[in-house]
């Protein structure tokens, strides 16, 4: 009896020490991955912040939604690496399978635990004959030599070749005609004359069939009920607009359809209770994201809390479930993102934003100059076409001209021929010294890794081009170039640091350099292996800093070598920029009070950090650049009145250094987006079915961002 008992306890046993085993390396090998990651995004980006943090559930399923997608596969290493810093909660990403399946990326997504998913689009393969379009209806297609009816399906797919974009099938009249649900079109003018022109002259073709994504619902779904992560990008494709391309419904389909199965499975007794998915989003805000040593904001917004109630509505009526909870999270990732019309809107914005902070630009952390760019292109937006908003963009474009007209930024107006001429000899002949001697301790780095930066940036411009020549969404497809600058490096770098290696022991060797002691071949290796890394790391952030000295050098050069003529130029430019700067108060102070309630306490305090104020209220920023000065920068201040205060309270600020900060500012891309998206407007039937309230359009981020950073210090 006892053997029986014991026979049959084992296996129960056994599988559950299986399991324990596969649950330990699978983390194991997670956090492994996440910290190589970590330490990749520490080195390409000089500093990485997040803010609201505190809204990050500490328990139960999340998912996070993530936009813009302007960074390709960076984005998904930031939002995982900083993510488990902050909470220790590890996150699962949709991947497209066509990238699962490919080496290095798809090794690691495994390793991530990344949940592949299949897209129709991947799926389009070459048919038989050629289409054109009909020449009264862009949606009805025109066959000849083909076979509709067998290589086409109502609900699938259809594509153009060269990338030209694809649409789905309405329906199928016959072998030679069918309907589209939607005509071929691109918002990029270029890309919509080569469609024009293949569909009028005639094209070969692409077909994929309905694609059931019933598989990847039901995985989303059990890692969601099992308490799981996920990460969202609901663009589903990386690109270099400045305004959201449209969001797919995945994620709330994701959502409902989780909390549903959770339903059915409480009613036949299977589970206790039902725990709500929280979708949280997250906005992205780089600073140049496609250039090394750039920054990145990460900020985090309050969930939304899809219960018990959505998911019964979603039951009852799935379409206007859905449409309902999409334009509330699209409505929540504006609230943490920057949504700019065109480029130059932008340009003519930030630069708004530096002369509004002069005086104080060195002091504000950059999640508060990610605030200020977002109110800026609000307010801008809501008054455009009053005379007096037109005739301040007309100003301040005219004064970005004179400033690439002289090769000059904003930042360094102020410090022109302020002093004697012997003074600024002094000072520029001081600070090249300092540029030299910096630039002269960081040349051993450059040698060494030198051949990588060369290739790096030849290889990551290629593949931009065929990004480029690939997508109907990119612009200059910007975005890809970060993640093969990396991809580039973590192949090449073991390679080039190995041949350096091999280089130096052979030397060693050869030429007896240790005399009678001679340590074994891969002793030596090891040795120059390490020293090639680390003296390109030194290298590097020694290199900042003479980079930052030799940005300083422009104003003071100017001022040594100007005549009558140009310091009559220089103050007249410095007399224009003193205008405008009256100018920007005045708009902030007419339109500000009538957008935003917390006008006085955010745009008065944000332009005056330096007054005595004992009431601070919350703010966070957490830089992987400063945890070492935590202790010199332990400020504590008090939970916000709309936050909880057990989440939120005694926070530390935290901020970087940050020399060229004035210059530095211009988030997004040098690229101008072909069409502007419309601003969503939330649903008011969402707040009755939504945890989160609607009244946080205009003050949801009002508390967070007040007085905060009043007593902040920046190092020069």
């Amino acid at each position: 009896m006892g053997e029986s008992e014991s026979t049959a306890t084992n296996p129960s046993s056994s599988n559950k020490s299986t399991n324990f085993i596969n649950v330990f390396f699978r983390l194991l090998a997670y956090d492994t991955i996440t910290w190589f990651f970590n330490l990749i995004i520490h080195t390409f980006f000089r500093d990485v912040q997040t803010r609201g943090s505190f809204n990050i559930p500490q328990e139960g399923p999340i998912i996070f939604v993530i936009a813009p997608h302007n960074n390709q596969f960076v984005d998904g290493l930031v939002v995982m690496t900083k993510v488990k810093e902050i909470s220790s909660r590890r996150i699962s990403f949709l991947i497209a399978k066509k990238s699962y399946n490919k080496r290095i990326i798809g090794d690691a997504a495994k390793l991530c635990g990344a949940i592949p998913v299949e897209r129709a689009q991947d799926l389009l393969k070459p048919a038989i004959g050629e289409i054109m379009v009909d020449s009264n209806d862009d949606k009805i297609i025109i066959g000849k030599e083909t076979n509709f009816t067998k290589q086409c399906q109502s609900k699938g797919l259809i594509g153009l070749p060269d990338n030209l974009g694809n649409t789905k099938v309405s329906e199928i009249i016959d072998d030679t005609k069918l309907i589209l649900k939607r005509p071929f079109t691109s918002s990029n003018k270029e890309t919509q004359d080569k469609i024009n022109t293949v569909l009028k002259n005639g094209t070969k073709f692409k077909t994929a069939s309905q694609f059931d994504n019933h598989v990847v619902f039901q995985n989303v779904f059990n890692h969601l009920n099992q308490g799981g992560v996920l990460g969202i990008f609901p663009e589903a494709t990386s690109h270099d607009r400045l305004q959201f391309i449209p969001l797919k419904s995945g994620v709330a389909i994701f959502a409902l359809g989780a909390v549903s199965q959770q339903i059915e499975k409480f009613q036949n007794g299977e589970i206790n209770q039902i725990t709500p998915v929280r979708v949280v989003p997250i906005g992205l805000s780089y600073f140049h994201p496609h250039k090394f040593r750039s920054r990145v904001v990460m900020e985090f917004g309050k969930p939304i809390i899809v219960d018990q109630n959505l998911a019964q509505e979603y039951n009852e009526n799935s379409k206007d479930s859905i449409n309902k909870l999409m334009k509330h999270i699209e409505f929540k990732l504006k609230e943490v993102t920057m949504n700019c019309n065109d480029y130059e809107t932008l340009m003519v914005l930030q630069a708004a934003r530096r002369l509004y902070t002069s005086g104080n630009r060195k002091n504000i952390p950059l999640p508060m100059v990610i605030e200020m760019n977002r109110r800026l292109i609000k307010g801008y937006e809501q008054y455009k076409d009053q005379p007096d908003v037109k005739e301040l963009k007309n100003s301040v474009l005219e004064y970005n001209k004179q400033l690439m007209r002289l090769n000059l930024h904003d930042h360094q107006v102020e410090s022109l021929n302020r002093s004697t001429r012997i003074h600024n000899i002094w000072m520029f002949s001081k600070r090249f010294f300092t540029f030299i001697l910096f630039m002269s301790l960081s040349l051993p780095g450059i040698i060494l890794f030198g051949p990588i930066f060369i290739i790096a940036k030849r290889i990551s411009k290629i593949k931009a081009k065929e990004a480029l020549a690939n997508s109907t969404v990119k612009i200059k497809a910007k975005d890809v170039i970060s993640s093969w600058k990396i991809l580039v490096a973590m192949v090449l770098a073991p390679m080039l640091y190995s041949f350096w290696s091999i280089i130096g022991t052979i030397i060693i060797i050869k030429f007896k350099i240790l005399g009678k002691y001679q340590p074994s071949y891969i002793f030596i290796f090891l040795y120059f292996y390490c020293w090639a890394i680390l003296t390109t790391y030194a290298s590097l952030r020694i290199g900042e800093i003479g980079v930052d000295y030799y940005k300083s050098l422009t104003p003071l050069f100017l001022s040594i070598l100007s005549i009558n003529q140009d310091n009559f130029q220089i103050e007249k430019l410095k007399n224009t920029r003193n205008e405008l700067r009256i100018k920007v108060n005045e708009f902030c102070d007419k339109y500000g009070p009538g957008i935003f309630k917390d006008y006085d306490e955010f745009y008065k305090k944000y332009n005056k950090i330096d007054d005595e104020d004992g009431d601070e209220e919350e703010y966070e920023i957490i830089s992987n650049e400063t945890v070492s000065n935590q202790n010199k920068l332990n400020r504590q201040i008090s939970g916000s009145s709309d936050s909880d205060p057990e989440n939120v309270s005694n926070i530390p600020i935290m901020a970087t250094s940050d020399s060229d900060h004035g210059d530095e500012h211009s988030p997004i891309r040098s690229n101008e987006p072909e069409e502007a998206e419309e601003q969503g407007k939330f649903n008011k039937e969402t707040s009755e079915v939504v945890t989160n309230n609607n009244n946080d359009d205009d003050d949801s981020v009002q508390v967070r961002l007040r007085k905060s950073m009043k007593d902040k210090q920046f190092d020069e």
